[in-house]
């Protein structure tokens, strides 16, 4: 076998052996993971609409703990979610108890300082 065929077939095997890592290598590593989805602003007739889900799949039972400032005042909500469930947060929010128009949202896992998600809606 000439020398380039063998250079051509090793570099072809290095090839496949890193697209599959690319591929296959982030879904086994990091399943491990909590994520919000359909984040979104609702605006009513008569009022404003904050809806969202939080997915779990941390392989365990997760406390969940969510922080929402309207003008400065704050509403709490703790959940528990199951592994592998998901949960739907609805917050409703009055126009006449809005002046500023600062809706912050944070989302927090149990035991840890900082949020894992945010958000930041500006209704005025």
């Amino acid at each position: 076998m000439s020398r380039l065929k063998i250079i051509y077939i090793v570099s072809l095997v290095i090839l496949g052996v890193l697209i599959a890592f690319t591929v296959f290598r982030p879904m086994a590593v990091g399943r491990e993971y909590s994520e919000v989805q359909r984040a979104q602003l609702l605006e009513a007739e008569n009022e404003y609409i904050v809806e969202f889900d939080i997915i779990n799949h941390e392989g365990e039972d997760k406390n969940y703990t969510i922080n929402v400032l309207i003008d400065g005042k704050q509403y709490n909500e703790s959940v528990l979610i199951p592994n592998g469930r998901m949960f739907t947060y609805i917050h409703h929010i009055y126009p006449d108890s809005v002046t500023e128009g600062d809706v912050r949202i944070a989302i927090y896992k149990e035991g840890e300082a900082t949020p894992f998600e945010e958000a930041t809606y500006y209704l005025k």
